[in-house]
């Protein structure tokens, strides 16, 4: 089976003592040259509230896009994008971070990225916010290798029925989102890729019914040598009440080997909310690259035992060195409730017809110390192969979780760099 090897490194360091850095994107943006750009995050979490010297302040996300001529050793800015925009009053635009598609053969690059819509000093699962039905998708194209940008463009799915208000099946702008975020795109063809998309139904009308996702594949079809891509959602699959009470989002994508698509699904279970199966993660398979998905089935090892995760990002992927199926995912020894603990990150292998977990290759990646908080989360990461070494690099900030501060944590808000160095 081979040993899987885990080297970690400083990436970006943290600019002040009450903020924080974090990698949200990052992809190669050149056919042939090995270019990367990523977007990093600086100052607050989302909606995270620090308490200094017992006075409340919020430190607002700003992003920063930064390139790299040498494959990831240094790395220069190159634009900052606010992450809010104001629109009126205390409604702004808040704009995700940008992620990177880059065509195979004409070598043209397009990003792709998120808005939503909130009020100043509104929580965004407040019922008043906005957030939850202002979320749309838009697309920039570069023909320089992101040197210059077109003009924005809100993706629209083909059909007589859509426009910028009904703009993907089952979705309307002012009534409920759709969106991508820190995805790693998949072509399937020559001229057509998939994107991880999640559709977030509105909630009830008593306003009590938790909203439930819905994840499949925003399919893309670009041919080379134009600069317009044809969108398509033919497919949506989600997770029932039995075993997840918010239904499935949070999606990644891989390619098998047998030429299937396998995509990993977010789920969340709480105590006495009526679902049976404990600390789920699920994974559906497409047989037709998308257009319509099998039931999503619970993870398990190979042996038929359930793995244990909490409500959390899961990455599945296929190494171009050894063409193995890989997961990276919190795993527990126990079952939870909600979203923690995250106190250890793994990569492990799965057998690739059935995509159950081969025990022995499970490899931490980062765990909690014992002089650390609890709370603390190995999270969110980003992502990429690397073209000449064919390791998977994965870029983390250690997190506090629900509570404290980076410093009570002890564990500064840097953004690491995890070389993950994968057998022959």
């Amino acid at each position: 089976m081979g040993k899987i090897i885990v080297k970690r490194h400083l990436h970006v360091e943290q600019p002040g003592v009450l903020e924080e850095a974090m990698v949200t994107s990052v992809g190669y943006v050149s056919k042939d040259r090995n270019v990367l750009m990523e977007c990093v995050q600086y100052g607050g979490q989302r909606g995270f509230y620090f308490c200094v010297h017992g006075q409340a302040g919020q430190y607002e996300a700003r992003h920063v896009v930064r390139r790299s001529e040498d494959n990831g050793r240094t790395w220069t800015k190159v634009e900052d994008l606010a992450r809010f925009r104001p629109i009126e009053g205390r409604r702004r635009l808040e704009v995700w971070e940008p992620n990177f598609v880059v065509h195979p053969k004409s070598g043209a690059l397009m990003r792709v990225y998120q808005t939503n819509e909130d009020l100043d000093g509104v929580l965004a699962w407040d019922k008043a916010s906005p957030v939850p039905r202002t979320g749309r998708v838009w697309t920039q194209v570069s023909v320089d290798e992101g040197k210059t940008w077109s003009e924005t463009e809100q993706v629209i799915v083909q059909g007589g029925e859509y426009d910028a208000t009904h703009w993907a099946p089952g979705v309307w702008y002012d009534t409920n989102s759709g969106g991508v975020e820190g995805f790693v795109p998949v072509w399937t063809t020559e001229e057509e890729f998939v994107v991880p998309f999640v559709c977030q139904p509105r909630r009830g009308p008593d306003d009590t019914q938790r909203a439930r996702s819905h994840s499949g594949c925003l399919i893309g079809r670009w041919r080379a040598g134009e600069t317009k891509v044809s969108w398509s959602i033919p497919s949506l699959a989600t997770v029932g009440p039995a075993y997840s009470n918010c239904g499935a989002d949070e999606p990644s994508v891989a390619l098998l080997p047998d030429g299937r698509l396998a995509m990993t699904l977010r789920v969340r279970v709480d105590p006495n909310d009526g679902t049976t199966l404990p600390s789920g993660k699920f994974i559906a398979t497409s047989r037709d690259l998308g257009r319509t998905w099998d039931e999503p089935q619970p993870l398990k090892y190979t042996d038929g035992e359930q793995v244990y995760c909490p409500a959390c990002l899961a990455n599945v992927f296929v190494s171009s060195r050894n063409r193995r199926v890989y997961l990276v995912t919190n795993i527990l020894d126990r079952p939870t409730h909600g979203c923690d603990p995250r106190t250890s990150l793994q990569i492990a292998e799965l057998d690739p017809g059935t995509l159950r977990v081969i025990r022995d290759s499970v490899t931490v990646i980062e765990t909690r110390r014992p002089d650390q908080l609890e709370t603390i989360r190995f999270s969110n990461w980003r992502w990429y192969e690397d073209r000449k070494t064919k390791n998977i690099v994965l870029l983390m900030t250690g997190c506090p979780g629900n509570q404290g501060r980076h410093e009570t944590c002890r564990v500064p808000p840097h953004s690491y760099r995890y070389d993950l160095i994968l057998p022959d």
